[in-house]
């Protein structure tokens, strides 16, 4: 049985939001020799949409064409600006009835906001695009925000975080449907990862050279990032501010919602990153730099904080460079 795939797009949707899941569904029908999926793809009003990149996408139908059919998948594609575009009550009514009307539903990057403001996110574990996590975490206090997964599957809702989340997402599904076989044949004739390593956060750019709080704790977090390479403590941190370990870890919770060892960590972890991305180093050398007596310490850290080890983030980053050049 032929399973459909719907994409519903806004004005200024990003362009890889939509073509990546539908190419990856595309894959199965080329690898398979026969139609597995149909793809459309659906637009809010006008069927000629503008992406963010300027292309235009040609849309199959509208929103409220066919209103009562049946798909066997519903993804909301994100856009850069979804924070600007409002929806009407009547556009989230038709989309959550084809939502319900699905098998499986759910969104790709940003488009997690659109479809929370239907109301079918409520009460479910959701991912989306780590920039927004946090703002998206507060306007909606009954979503369960991780911004750190690359998908998300409860029941029949499906999540994505950012941009090239929706290939893995929909890979996933792809296994979820023909098994695991078929969905490793495709992973490997796209060139990616089957499962990628680690969570979305290790390409986050949050945290670096994270100032915050009043100015007596600012200039310690300039002095401590400074001089990354000397093992600080939380006692060594306190003795330089002048204040006791218990009151510096009172200011650090109050203003920055993390203790001071945690605090430490994360810009150890963001130099090693920076370090890592310039390829000039050894590891050991790199575990020097940010202030940790052997690589094995730096290891362990790095996974706590990316869930991916330095030999893995290098890798990623080399690959990147060898494909610009």
């Amino acid at each position: 049985m032929i399973k459909k795939v719907q994409i519903l797009v806004i004005p200024g949707v990003q362009l890889l939001d939509v073509s990546g899941p539908l190419d990856v569904f595309a894959e199965v029908n080329q690898q398979m020799g026969r139609k597995i999926y149909q793809l459309e793809v659906l637009a809010i009003d006008l069927l000629n949409v503008v992406t963010s990149s300027g292309i235009c996408l040609l849309a199959q139908k509208r929103l409220q064409d066919d209103a009562d059919e049946t798909a066997d998948t519903l993804l909301v594609a994100g856009a850069p600006d979804i924070a600007q575009f409002i929806p009407s009550s009547e556009l989230l009514d038709r989309l959550r009835q084809r939502a319900l009307n699905s098998r499986r539903y759910g969104s790709v990057c940003t488009g997690a906001l659109l479809l929370a403001a239907t109301g079918l996110l409520e009460g479910h574990r959701v991912t989306t695009h780590w920039s927004v996590a946090e703002a998206f975490a507060q306007s909606y206090p009954g979503i369960q925000v991780d911004a750190d997964a690359i998908y998300i599957a409860e029941g029949p809702l499906r999540t994505a975080a950012g941009v090239t989340s929706g290939l893995d997402l929909a890979l996933m599904m792809v296994e979820e449907d023909l098994g695991r076989d078929v969905a490793k044949t495709v992973a490997a004739q796209l060139v990616m990862f089957f499962k990628r390593p680690g969570g979305q956060m290790q390409f986050s750019r949050m945290g670096r050279t994270s100032l915050s709080g009043r100015s007596a704790l600012q200039d310690l977090q300039r002095w401590a990032i400074g001089n990354l390479e000397h093992p600080h403590s939380v006692q060594s941190m306190a003795e330089h501010m002048g204040v006791s370990t218990r009151h510096l870890s009172r200011l650090f919770t109050q203003e920055i919602g993390l203790t001071p060892g945690e605090w430490l960590e994360q810009e150890r972890i963001n130099y090693a990153r920076h370090l890592l991305e310039s390829a000039e180093l050894t590891p050991k050398q790199i575990a020097a730099k940010c202030g940790y007596s052997s690589i094995d310490i730096l290891r362990r850290a790095f996974y706590r904080q990316l869930k991916v080890s330095p030999a893995q983030y290098r890798s990623y980053y080399k690959d990147k460079r060898q494909n610009r050049a």
